[in-house]
């Protein structure tokens, strides 16, 4: 049976997918992408090209494509009953998604707020494809805890630190590294190797210095009366500079946006616990959470960005 599965690039929680599929499948080719947008223009393409049609399966994971052209596909009689998605974005939530045959949108249930990997985990489980596992279970969860911020509530370094290792060793080495160790070590205990937490630690001291050098050219600019810092980084850094900016918000700050332009986005945190990302982004095409949200960028907007912003 072949399958394919759409997820995205960006987080561990876009990787988690990819490392259960990989356990749960004996083959399954996937597509990573950037940003609802990307996933949209991917996914288009290889429906035009009737690459979908090659599939038994096909999974998206983490992230939503256009309305309209995921209902063209659902509806489309030689896919019907093919196509699954797992989300657990607000946008998508509450743009309707859920009335959509075979798509699961799940911010949060009696158990507490979801992540894409583990709505996915559970329905591999449900269906019988993967087996519930002491090292998987853990994992799922370090997952959640890292991607909708819980790990400082339960103050789980553990969590945040696979994120750190991720981007440490990228995508490919992560997506290995992982299947092997909850693969062959599954009734264990989930840990960092020696080698993974010496790559974590160096990881940790590269990114204060970059951190700071990030928040030393900050701007403030007021969007709709939310106080919005407005600054420049490597996509990768987001979280850390939203922490940063938590853990002192010197400037008083809603929200921070932070332009990634080798990753085309716009990355939006919440820096106080009243304010919302989520807003901010849906203002300008985006979306996401109330605590983390993303606006793609056009090439209008980057002109219009880089001119309003910084050269006032």
């Amino acid at each position: 049976m072949k399958r394919l599965l759409y997820s995205h690039r960006s987080d561990i929680d876009g990787m988690g997918s990819v490392i259960l599929s990989k356990i749960a499948f004996d083959e399954i080719d996937y597509t990573l992408c950037k940003n609802i947008a990307d996933l949209s223009d991917n996914l288009k393409e290889d429906y035009e090209a009737g690459k979908l049609y090659e599939y038994d399966t096909i999974y998206i994971t983490d992230l939503s494509p256009r309305k309209e052209l995921l209902e063209q596909i659902l509806n489309d009689g030689k896919l019907k009953g093919k196509v699954y998605l797992f989300d657990h974005h607000e946008t998508a939530y509450n743009s309707g998604y859920n009335d959509l045959e075979n798509v699961t949108v799940i911010v949060q249930n009696e158990e507490g707020k979801k992540c894409a990997t583990q709505i996915y985990y559970e329905f591999l489980l449900d269906v019988g494809f993967l087996n519930n596992t002491k090292a998987a279970e853990q994992f799922v969860e370090l997952v959640r805890r890292e991607d909708i911020y819980e790990w400082k509530k339960y103050n789980d370094m553990k969590a945040h630190d696979l994120a750190i290792l991720f981007n440490e060793i990228g995508i490919e080495k992560y997506i290995e590294t992982m299947t092997k160790k909850l693969a062959e070590n599954p009734d264990s205990d989930f840990e960092f190797s020696e080698e993974e937490q010496e790559a974590i630690s160096h990881k940790k001291k590269v990114t204060l210095a970059n951190v700071q050098n990030f928040v030393s050219k900050l701007k403030v600019i007021d969007v709709d009366g939310f106080k919005v810092g407005v600054c420049f980084i490597i996509y990768e850094y987001r979280n850390e500079v939203a922490e940063y900016l938590m853990e002192k918000n010197e400037f008083d700050l809603d929200c921070v946006a932070m332009f990634a332009f080798e990753n085309n986005q716009i990355s939006l945190r919440s820096i106080k616990d009243n304010s919302s990302a989520r807003i901010v982004a849906e203002k300008y095409g985006g979306g996401g959470h109330d605590k983390a949200a993303a606006i793609p960028i056009t090439d209008e907007m980057r002109s219009k960005i880089i001119g309003s912003v910084f050269n006032n």
